[in-house]
């Protein structure tokens, strides 16, 4: 019998010590069956077809202003609830893991490399929402008024994305700590609470709030529908990269909070 090297050995990945990319992309493959997989595929057809419907219909339609409206009010309803997505995304993430969730924690595997994982793959599962909704929109866009409005659509629907990390981070640790309950609540009053608040002097101090915060430069539009008027202080697109800042930042510092909680919690 030919003995195996060390370094061969070596080689051989641990079955029992799975990669953070590993976890992932099976939490991922979970997530594509059921609530999460029509949820990401049936927002952004919510969103375009219905109120496409409406902006056509609209005086501001009917004088000839289909895109402009169309756009401004996809993308606020957009920033408005991409917090309670994140919530519905963690807690059904949480609830179809809870059985194995215990049995899971008791291998010798860092606990806090499922969450990181879960966190991950409803990350990916967000991009694919947005990419899809752009792809929706941006075609409209071009068909309306040409292809300039390609890059300003692409901004207004990836930059309320990255700006909601951390929305998905303190989702996925509410879901973690509390469960299904505590966080669908949390995505709720942060749907709110960031519509209300996200183009106020205060927006810095709500987290779930920033993804519209960015919109209102983005696409000229208050949370409440109204359009900015011309040189209006809140048009000021410096605001953008500090939330996009402060939100990955954030998720840094939520998903440190969730690890040492999964790994000190007791089974």
């Amino acid at each position: 019998m030919t003995a195996v090297p060390p370094s061969a050995r070596a080689r051989r990945p641990r079955r029992d010590d799975p990669s953070l990319a590993a976890v992932a992309a099976t939490e991922l493959a979970r997530l594509r069956r059921g609530f999460p997989a029509w949820f990401t595929v049936g927002l952004p057809f919510a969103l375009v077809l219905p109120l496409g419907v409406i902006a056509v219909a609209s005086p501001e339609g009917q004088a000839g202003q289909v895109w402009s409206t169309w756009f401004r009010v996809v993308v606020m309803f957009w920033g408005v609830l991409l917090p309670m997505a994140a919530a519905l995304y963690a807690s059904m993430a949480v609830r179809q893991d809870e059985s194995a969730r215990a049995v899971l924690y008791g291998y010798a595997v860092p606990r806090h490399r499922y969450l990181v994982g879960r966190f991950a793959a409803l990350t990916v599962l967000g991009l694919a929402q947005a990419v899809l909704l752009l792809a929706l929109l941006a075609p409209i866009g071009v068909a309306l008024e040409g292809p300039h409005t390609v890059g300003p659509t692409a901004l207004a629907v990836l930059v309320p994305w990255a700006s909601a990390s951390a929305s998905v981070a303190l989702c996925v640790l509410v879901a973690e700590v509390w469960g299904f309950a505590p966080a669908v609540c949390v995505g709720v009053a942060g749907m709110m609470f960031g519509a209300l608040l996200a183009d106020k002097s205060v927006w810095w101090a709500v987290p779930m709030g920033w993804p519209m915060t960015v919109v209102v430069p983005l696409a000229g539009i208050r949370a409440n529908g109204v359009p900015l008027p011309p040189g209006d202080p809140l048009a000021d697109t410096g605001v953008i990269p500090l939330a996009v800042a402060l939100s990955l930042a954030s998720t840094a510092v939520l998903l440190a909070i969730g690890a040492r909680h999964v790994n000190r919690k007791e089974l």
